[in-house]
């Protein structure tokens, strides 16, 4: 999956740390990063992401678009 974060003053990296708390079994990777905007990579093998990991998201980020790939 991929998450596409607003970064709100935060770097790249931090987003990534976040996005590994939520996701902590998981491979988080930046997939790309943009302006105002990261794409991070979320996979793992033979584990569902839940809706409530993404729900969990919304602690740490406010403006965020998931895109499954």
């Amino acid at each position: 999956m991929v998450l596409n974060i607003v970064k709100n003053k935060l770097s790249a990296s931090d987003i990534a740390d976040y996005v590994k708390k939520v996701f902590d079994s998981s491979e988080v990777e930046i997939q790309k990063e943009y302006c105002v905007s990261v794409d991070i990579s979320v996979t793992s093998k033979n584990v569902l992401h839940s809706l409530e990991g993404l729900k969990e998201l919304e602690y740490y980020f406010k403006d965020y678009d998931v895109r499954i790939c």
